[in-house]
């Protein structure tokens, strides 16, 4: 109830109705400034709830910040709309030590971008947005959907899974994974927190539901389940080529995340053993160069909190002051 007051508050305020109708004159570049503490989520969520039209994808300093930016946002927006895009590796990218949970996150947000035309609200941060992502086909191509109450083989879905590379297994605790009881698929698919359990009659999907792995209770039934492998395909892309023209680019401080992408570039790799990167071009590889961002960035409109003042901006940028509400 709380939060609904809020928004009501803030969606009449003068500054959120400005910048509006400054976005739907097509304004590249909104500069915000006297927002403090949750007023930047909060002004961000109702602007882009009032909008309803494209993405939001908002680029925080750094991950804690962009951590709380994230919760801010989904008290106002809720959980579904509201997507989380991190890094795919733990620390920094020159460890060369993947986190499977963050992968996760990673290809669900892709999934949902490239499977349908809902409008999301996307936070991410530097070192998240300079590592490059597979295309849209390649990802199609590695999707498996099925629904419930369709008429498939339980045979082919395992011949499915293994062209995919998943392992099977007699119990499933990691992505990548399947197994197969009787009637009953279980698969841990990389484009979800928690594996599906698949239960077929015959040739014909019975009932599919989410389950969580050490307790093997079920938590959420499903219509659909998109089955995504971890291979995917050549990374060769970034999530700008999933985002639609309306777009909108949240920045905290754009500058910096330029430097941070590019100071992401050129360090040297942290070697521990052979798995990890063994020179910095194995490293490049999967990143893509800070003036390529911002080349890309400036396909679409921009909002800059905590505006500062910069000197010899183009007419068609605005500012606006003291929008905290």
């Amino acid at each position: 109830m709380k939060d609904l007051i809020i928004q009501k508050i803030y969606s009449q305020h003068p500054g959120v109705k400005a910048i509006l109708a400054s976005i739907k004159k097509s304004i590249a570049n909104l500069y915000l400034s006297g927002l403090t503490g949750s007023s930047k989520s909060v002004v961000c969520s109702v602007v882009f709830k009032e909008l309803q039209q494209g993405h939001f994808l908002c680029v925080l300093n750094d991950l804690e910040e962009a951590g709380y930016f994230y919760h801010d946002c989904c008290k106002i927006l809720g959980e579904e709309q509201v997507l989380f895009f991190p890094s795919g590796f733990r620390r920094n990218i020159r460890y060369g030590q993947k986190d499977p949970a963050n992968e996760i996150l990673r290809t669900e947000v892709l999934s949902l971008l490239n499977s349908n035309d809902k409008h999301y609200f996307i936070v991410s941060y530097p070192e998240a947005l300079a590592e490059k992502v597979v295309s849209g086909n390649s990802l199609d191509k590695n999707t498996l959907t099925i629904s419930k109450a369709e008429k498939v083989d339980s045979l082919f879905v395992e011949e499915v899974l293994d062209s995919y590379g998943f392992e099977r297994v007699d119990y499933v605790y990691e992505p990548g994974q399947y197994a197969i009881r009787g009637s009953i698929i279980d698969v841990f698919s990389y484009s979800n927190e928690y594996p599906f359990r698949i239960d077929f009659f015959g040739d014909e999907v019975e009932s599919m539901r989410t389950f969580d792995v050490e307790t093997q209770l079920s938590k959420e039934k499903l219509e659909t389940v998109s089955i995504i492998s971890g291979q995917s395909g050549d990374r060769e892309t970034t999530i700008f080529s999933y985002l639609n023209d309306n777009t909108q680019l949240v920045f905290q401080n754009e500058k910096w995340v330029y430097e941070r992408i590019e100071g992401i570039w050129n360090e040297e790799p942290v070697l521990a053993n052979e798995e990890t990167f063994q020179t910095i071009n194995e490293i490049r590889m999967l990143l893509t160069p800070a003036q390529v961002i911002k080349e890309l960035a400036e396909s679409y409109g921009k909002i800059h909190l905590n505006y500062q003042g910069i000197a010899g901006q183009a007419r068609n940028d605005r500012g606006f002051q003291g929008i905290a509400g």
